[in-house]
Parts: C-alpha cells; sequence; structure tokens
C-alpha cells in the first residue's frame, strides 16, 4: 500500500494548521452538525470533518465511526489535499491501486467508497477533508459533491472565526510594545499554579533610572529600553518560566520552582545592567525575589509580597535583589 507522498508545501501547511490550536481539542457543535448534515443529505453512512497532521488524520467531526484519528499512511484524505482545488472521488476503493490493499478497506470497517472536498483556508493551504464514505461501492453525483463543496466551505469557515478569536485571546493577554505576556496573563498563570498546590518564585522587576531616559531622552529612547529588557528576560527564560511585563517598568517572572531562583534573579540583575551599559542606558533593576513553598491565598497576594520585596531592594540603594521564603517571611511578622 503506497503512502500518500506530502505535499510540496507541507512544512508551511502543518504551521499553519497548527497555528488554529484546533488538534485534539473537544468536541463542537459547529463541526458535528456539518458532518451528520454530510452524511445525510449524501445518503453516506460515515461522514468525517479529517484535518491530517504529520503522523495521523485526527476527526475533528466524526458521524458514523468510532474511531478519533488513524494513521496518515492509512489516511484517504492524505491523498485528498495533494489536490487543493479539487475533491477526489473513488466510487470503489478496492478497484483504485492506492487504496485496494489498505487495512481501512481489505479488513474492518471495509471501506469501500470516498468522497472527500479538501479543506482549503484563505492562504490556500489544504487542512484536511470534509469526506464522506460507505461500505458499498457507489458513485458520487454533481449534486452531491456540490452539498458537500458547500459544507467545506463552512468548515473552513468555523476554522477562521476559531483562529481569529484565538489570536483576538492572544493580543488581550499580550502587551502591544515589548510582545511578552502582560498582566493578565501573568495573573493568569500564577492562578493555575496557586490551584495545582505547586511550590513558585516570583521575580518582581523594577527599573531603575527608567523615568530618567523618558525625561531626558524622550519616549522612543525608553520604549527601546523596554525591548532590551524583554530581550534580556526572554533569553533567561527556561522551560515552564513565564516572563511577563505588568505595566510600565515593571516586569515580572514567574519560576515553578523555589530552587535556585535566589541565583537566577541575581544572574538577571547584572545580565540587565550589562546590555544596558552596552547600549548607553544609565538604567539597572531593582529586584525582589518571593519563594513560596506553600501557595498563597490568590495571585494578588503573591504579587503584592514580591513587590513588597522590591521595594525593599529600591530603599536599599537600587540595582540589587532582596530574597526571601514566604513562609519564613510570613513567620518572622507574626514574631515580631
Amino acid at each position: 500500500m503506497p503512502a500518500a507522498p506530502l505535499p510540496e508545501n507541507e512544512a508551511a501547511r502543518l504551521e499553519t494548521l497548527y497555528s488554529y490550536e484546533v488538534l485534539d481539542s473537544a468536541c463542537e457543535a459547529a463541526f458535528d452538525d456539518i458532518a451528520r448534515l454530510a452524511a445525510r443529505l449524501t445518503g453516506r453512512p460515515i461522514a468525517l470533518v479529517s484535518l491530517t497532521d504529520a503522523n495521523r488524520q485526527w476527526f475533528k467531526a466524526r458521524h458514523g465511526l468510532e474511531a478519533e484519528e488513524a494513521p496518515r499512511d492509512h489516511a484517504f484524505c492524505a491523498h485528498a489535499i495533494l489536490h487543493p482545488d479539487q475533491p477526489m472521488v473513488i466510487p470503489d476503493l478496492r478497484l483504485d491501486a492506492r487504496f485496494a490493499d489498505n487495512p481501512l478497506v481489505a479488513a474492518t470497517p471495509h471501506l469501500r467508497s470516498y468522497a472527500g472536498v479538501p479543506l482549503v483556508n484563505p492562504e490556500g493551504f489544504a487542512l484536511g477533508t470534509l469526506c464522506v464514505i460507505d461500505h458499498a461501492p457507489r458513485p458520487t453525483t454533481p449534486d452531491e459533491l456540490e452539498v458537500l463543496g458547500g459544507l467545506a466551505r463552512s468548515v473552513s469557515t468555523a476554522l477562521e472565526l476559531r483562529r481569529a478569536m484565538h489570536r483576538m485571546r492572544d493580543m488581550a493577554l499580550t502587551d502591544g510594545l515589548t510582545g511578552l505576556p502582560n498582566r493578565s496573563a501573568l495573573m493568569a498563570a500564577l492562578d493555575a499554579v496557586i490551584q495545582r498546590r505547586q511550590a513558585f518564585t516570583l521575580l518582581f522587576i523594577d527599573l531603575d533610572g527608567f523615568k530618567r531616559v523618558n525625561d531626558r531622552l524622550g519616549h522612543a529612547a525608553g520604549d527601546a529600553v523596554l525591548l532590551l529588557v524583554a530581550q534580556v528576560l526572554r533569553a533567561a527564560l527556561r522551560r515552564g518560566e513565564v516572563a511577563a511585563r505588568l505595566g510600565g517598568d515593571e516586569f515580572c517572572i514567574l519560576l515553578p520552582d523555589t530552587a535556585g531562583a535566589k541565583a537566577m534573579g541575581e544572574q538577571l540583575r547584572v545580565a540587565l545592567a550589562e546590555r544596558m551599559g552596552q547600549s548607553g542606558f544609565a538604567v539597572t533593576a531593582s529586584i525582589g525575589a518571593m519563594g513560596f513553598a506553600v501557595p498563597p491565598a490568590s495571585a494578588e497576594a503573591a504579587l503584592a509580597a514580591a513587590d513588597t520585596l522590591m521595594y525593599a531592594a529600591k530603599a536599599a540603594g537600587k540595582d540589587r535583589l532582596r530574597w526571601a521564603d514566604h513562609q519564613a517571611a510570613a513567620a518572622d511578622q507574626q514574631a515580631g
């Protein structure tokens, strides 16, 4: 059984498919209804909204089939996406050399006929197909192809709406200047860590000398400083860590542990001072690093605790880090 060749634009096609954030998502009525309607209007027992991933076809919606996915090497749709501008119709799969010995044809579920319309997005990539399948050989009429074409366009529209919603969500959670997550995104990440009862550390970063840059050199220079800070933070991040711009010249890093957090905060302070010096800006950073072996009551409480440490670093002379363990700090306050 020959596997379908890869489309010439396969790398870009897959990157585009992943941008929809749809693979392995939950069932959605908009897609399920289209699959049912495709089966009913064409008289086929099986209808699928099938998306072709790197190694599998995954069914966003399925009617008349229990499987949630199938190997790409077995997928009829992997052949259909090779020609985005036309449907693929196979009246009898056993008479087609590409599919005669396909396990889905030669064994259970003994599929015999197929008609699929590629799901083509606005950039021209075939993401998958809307297809109907039967256990018996049968032709597909022009009227049925017209129905499938219209329903495939509806699937593509639903996918575009989904992608637009994700983009709007990302924009709402992203700082417009630096591209870092914003305060809302950080608070959501903090809430998730607290709900998991996971130890973590917050590094609260406030720039020293930033107002002077804005006042003397203008806001364009201030924006350049903020972009440099974002670059330094991104370079310092490890897997599972989140850096965010809270607003103004305040930044925060969420570390999913307490081990090594103090050392990382100090390395970050030095890296920021060096980068600013190289760029000719008299800017440093005061950092408050609060470790939480036991999660606090809320994200707001965590942020406030780290913020207090940052102000202690400023009061002590700026360009320095103040570290504390939240439990120990709370115990000291009670003892005092």
